[in-house]
């Protein structure tokens, strides 16, 4: 009986020491490889999306949460707004008018019509183009900046609303002012002898047919603002009235 006991094998203080030791220490590696060295699943995933160049839904670009070429960081689930192709779009109803007139004039220009300088100031020479176009298009004459006339000059009509072809329909009144004003200039330039009445007339249209004969500029019978420059280097005095 005592040889028996005397042949088990009994652990010392020493030795259970030891393996708890060395347990601790195999235990604190394994937690530090998988809490630290090994990064999680999200982010392997945003290291592939980054490698191949495609977003999280499996396009081509820049993936969410990743920086942009101009350092702005996109949340999950934004939609980026495509580029500005250039082409001005009609403004709300609330927008200042200036910005309309402005929007009107850079339009206007673009299809070749004069309107001095694109300021969003409704000078007579924008006058004169808005005219020019109205006539070309067949609207009634206003020499006004709408925003119906800038949906009209982006979108273009087919049948356009209120068209005035032959001119039955009578200027408004800020057309009215203009032809005024330069009916005014040719009565002081002599080229017309009857009243200012705010109508294109034959007398008025005969008038700017001559006029722009005589200054070399291509014939259209119609006021624009090529002519209302023209006429303000020739008679200034009888236009400033219709600025006033």
């Amino acid at each position: 009986m005592t040889q028996r006991k005397r042949g088990r094998s009994t652990m010392t203080p020493f030795a259970s020491r030891f393996a708890f030791l060395v347990f601790a220490v195999l235990t604190g590696a394994m937690a530090t490889n998988i809490f630290v060295l090994q990064p999680p699943g999200r982010q392997m995933a945003g290291l592939d999306t980054a490698r191949t160049g495609t977003s999280i839904g499996g396009e081509a670009g820049w993936s969410s949460g990743q920086p942009t070429p101009s350092g702005a960081i996109l949340d999950p689930g934004a939609t980026v707004p495509p580029l500005e192709t250039g082409a001005v779009k009609p403004l709300p109803e609330t927008a200042d008018r200036s910005d309309l007139t402005r929007a009107i004039q850079r339009e206007l220009k673009a299809k070749g019509y004069e309107t001095g300088a694109v300021d969003g100031v409704l000078g007579l020479v924008t006058r004169g183009a808005i005219m020019a176009y109205e006539s070309d298009a067949g609207l009634p004459l206003t020499g006004e900046p709408r925003q119906a006339l800038l949906q009209h000059l982006v979108l273009g009509s087919a049948q356009s609303h209120g068209a005035d072809e032959g001119g039955r329909t009578p200027p408004g009144p800020e057309a009215e002012a203009v032809i005024r004003a330069v009916q005014r200039a040719f009565r002081q330039l002599g080229y017309m002898s009857t009243l200012p009445d705010g109508r294109l007339n034959d007398a008025t249209l005969r008038a700017i047919r001559k006029f722009e004969l005589d200054r070399k500029l291509k014939e259209t019978g119609r006021i624009s603002g090529e002519l209302l420059a023209k006429l303000a280097s020739a008679a200034g005095d009888a236009l400033r009235t219709a600025q006033q």
